[in-house]
């Protein structure tokens, strides 16, 4: 039997991170615990190598998983000589804070690009197989993770394509027969919002960013960057991560 205390999209947030693990009683020492991560590490926060250390560490000891977000799936490309995509998502998606925590160098315009994929292939020589390696779905017992969605509608929803998988939104898809899904990258804040406006919500109001339970689906994203929150859901599964 395995405790899994899972998060997703943190963003660059590590303390706060840190936080909440420890209030949901997460203890990395205890053989029981294991962490699972659905995906955007980083981007938006401004610590995101220490995020990256903190899984990183956990993973090699076989205390965490993490799986693949649309937003780690920036940082891939962008190491991977994407410039063109690293400038939309410097511009628009947080990428900036990313490259700067992980290179030490601030982006100042296109020409900043080069230099800072040179010294992060230099300071973290390891990080590039690490995206490449990250899984997009796992599926134990009547659980599946994933960052996104699958329509649960389609026999063949576990030949998704990885785009997908990272970009879709599960509340917007059927639910898998006889699972439940546990997802995060659309934040709960807003399916609240979008699913009864008459409710008055804002961000102002805390209850807006907690989990989202229903019969076969569980949305965990907390919106980190405004909210300040990382929400932690806990399973106990028979089959180990």
């Amino acid at each position: 039997m395995q405790e899994v205390f899972i998060v997703s999209d943190v963003h660059g947030h590590y303390h706060v991170l840190k936080d909440a693990l420890k209030e949901a009683g997460f203890d990395e020492e205890e053989p029981s615990h294991h962490l699972l991560s659905l995906g955007d590490h980083f981007d938006r926060g401004v610590e995101n190598k220490e995020v990256y250390r903190y899984f990183k560490r956990l993973a090699d000891e076989k205390k965490a998983t993490c799986l693949l977000g649309n937003h780690d799936l920036f940082l891939l490309e962008f190491l991977e000589g994407d410039d063109r995509g690293a400038l939309f998502n410097v511009a628009h998606n947080g990428l900036k804070e990313t490259l700067e925590s992980f290179s030490g160098i601030p982006f100042e315009n296109e020409a900043s690009l080069k230099a800072m994929r040179k010294r992060i292939e230099k300071r973290f020589p390891e990080l590039h197989e690490w995206l490449k390696h990250l899984p997009v779905l796992i599926e134990r017992d009547d659980y599946i993770f994933l960052h996104g969605g699958v329509d649960g509608s389609d026999p063949e929803w576990r030949r998704t394509d990885t785009h997908s998988i990272v970009w879709n939104y599960q509340s917007r898809l059927p639910g898998v027969p006889g699972k439940t899904i546990i997802c995060g990258h659309e934040r709960t804040a807003m399916i609240r919002m979008a699913r009864d406006p008459s409710l008055g919500l804002s961000f102002d109001d805390p209850g807006a960013f907690d989990i989202i339970e229903s019969e076969d689906k569980v949305h965990i994203d907390a919106f980190t960057e405004l909210s300040k929150r990382v929400n932690v859901y806990r399973v106990t599964l028979e089959e180990t991560l």
